[in-house]
């Protein structure tokens, strides 16, 4: 008897070490899922234009943007893209504009879905990665319930059922652009939604999600990654912003005069603070430039980010970095550029530049072609061996 007990707890103890060991791997699986793709993404690049909403009619709420012309234009620039060795294609789509306000949130301009369904398709037959990214959710701010929780989820719902057929391995979903305008709590709610409609028709598909306050850095470092491990986590870096948004005419007051910034700082590169700047944040900023534009700072920035993720074993993507090239000279762009790019090679962060075409871009000013000094800081990315999990 008593040797048939011994048995019996053998069999119990062997039972239990095999389900123990049957869900760590399948834990372990799901992890691995999202870093493999993460690691597979290296060097990429964003394609604006079917973000561009205000292109559109405000009194449509800019449903009518879209004009096939111009993005028929986009089908060489996807060639482009590859041809000039990025492997990663990140897709802004202001998805919004094309739906209804009001429930059930049907799409009212269904050719413009097609223009989208080309833009994946021109993308993965030049072999890239494709980042599918619900971008200016909140279109202009003055839409009333355009990112209402309801509304994106419907939204979700849509582009998933539009793009589940797509190949898991090669198709990403991001499920907004920098959320902003609303608390940390209010987002994490709504995401979670969001990550619920789409596992229970897209289950396979990796899902990128950014935190609050622009996707920001810190935002990210201060939060939580979700109970669903196949995410792959990002984060916008436009620091030090006064030199990257130097001339922007949409951000913060100040920067539309502010011109003059060289990267990194010099003493012998005086700026001058413009008058809309005093007292603002942009004048703080300029106080701090010269710390702000260190290479050993803005390498700190982002080992800090690779410390979060390292920190919950979940990879992260850097989905947006660039400057705007309206005031500064091309060998401060590619300065600033090869700073960035050589950092995320070291801490092994795949990443999409902002952008192909508009006025970010690396051309050579005048021409079509990434300037060297641009290719010189692409290939300064040198990626150290991956952390497994």
């Amino acid at each position: 008897m008593c040797l048939l007990l011994r048995r019996v707890n053998a069999m119990r103890k062997l039972l239990f070490l095999s389900l123990i060991l049957f869900l760590g791997s399948h834990l372990s699986f799901a992890q691995s899922v999202a870093h493999k793709r993460a690691e597979r993404m290296g060097v990429g690049m964003n394609l604006s234009y079917l973000d561009n909403y205000w292109l559109g009619t405000k009194e449509k709420n800019f449903s009518d943007f879209v004009k096939p012309a111009e993005a028929a234009k986009r089908e060489q620039m996807l060639a482009d893209i590859a041809k000039s060795g990025f492997k990663t294609v990140r897709l802004p789509m202001s998805f919004g504009a094309w739906a209804s306000l009001k429930a059930p949130y049907e799409w009212v301009t269904p050719e413009s879905l097609i223009v989208a369904d080309s833009f994946v398709k021109w993308a993965l037959a030049n072999n890239l990665n494709v980042i599918v990214d619900l971008h200016h959710t909140e279109l202009d701010g003055s839409v009333p319930n355009a990112a209402a929780t309801e509304r994106v989820v419907s939204l979700w719902k849509r582009i998933a059922e539009r793009y589940k057929g797509t190949d898991p391995e090669r198709v990403f979903f991001e499920l907004r652009n920098e959320p902003h305008d609303i608390p940390a709590k209010d987002w994490r709610d709504q995401a979670e939604q969001i990550i619920k409609t789409v596992r229970g028709i897209a289950p396979n598909h990796t899902l990128i999600v950014g935190f609050h306050d622009w996707n920001s850095r810190a935002a990210m470092i201060d939060s939580k990654p979700f109970e669903d491990k196949n995410i792959i986590y990002t984060f916008h870096y436009y620091d030090p912003f006064i030199f990257t948004h130097q001339g922007a005419t949409w951000s913060s007051e100040g920067l539309p005069e502010l011109k003059g910034v060289s990267f990194p700082w010099s003493k012998d590169a005086k700026i001058e603070t413009p008058a809309t700047a005093k007292g603002k944040w942009v004048e703080n900023q300029i106080n701090s430039y010269k710390n702000d534009s260190d290479s050993k700072k803005m390498f700190d920035d982002l080992q800090a980010a690779k410390d979060w993720s390292e920190k919950n074993r979940v990879p992260i993507f850097l989905g947006e970095f660039g400057s705007f090239g309206k005031h500064p000279t091309m060998p401060d762009r590619c300065r600033h550029a090869e700073t960035v790019y050589s950092a995320l090679g070291k801490l092994n962060i795949p990443s999409t530049w902002w952008e192909w075409d508009g006025g970010f871009n690396m051309f050579e000013p005048g021409t079509g072609k990434i300037a060297d000094c641009m290719r010189k800081a692409i290939d300064s990315y040198n990626p150290s061996k991956q952390k497994s999990y």
